[in-house]
């Protein structure tokens, strides 16, 4: 079995960080509007490695790197959205071993 690559090493990096930062979220850690800025954040220079993350980005009405209303309501789907994509990353994390 050849050693990891670089390149692989980082994408795994970037998947443990971002679980990380996912899990803190859903525990309540950290305020979900921060989360969803440093996921945002992490997610513009690892996007490739984080797919998963994408409807976060996505949501109607909102856009990531504009302004908008930080409501419970948007709060609440940071902290749902972040449940489902944390759930994906233990599934894929899962396959891999």
């Amino acid at each position: 079995m050849s050693p990891p690559t670089k390149v692989s090493l980082r994408k795994a990096s970037a998947r443990e960080q971002t679980r990380k930062l996912l899990q803190a979220i859903v525990s309540g850690e950290i305020d979900a509007y921060v989360g969803y800025k440093q996921l945002y954040g992490f997610w513009c220079g690892n996007n490739a490695a984080t797919q998963e993350l994408r409807p976060l980005f996505r949501i109607p009405g909102i856009e990531a790197n504009g302004t908008f209303s930080v409501t419970p309501q948007f709060r609440d789907l940071v902290v749902t959205l972040s449940k489902e994509i944390l759930l994906k990353f233990q599934d894929s994390a899962s396959k891999t071993i």
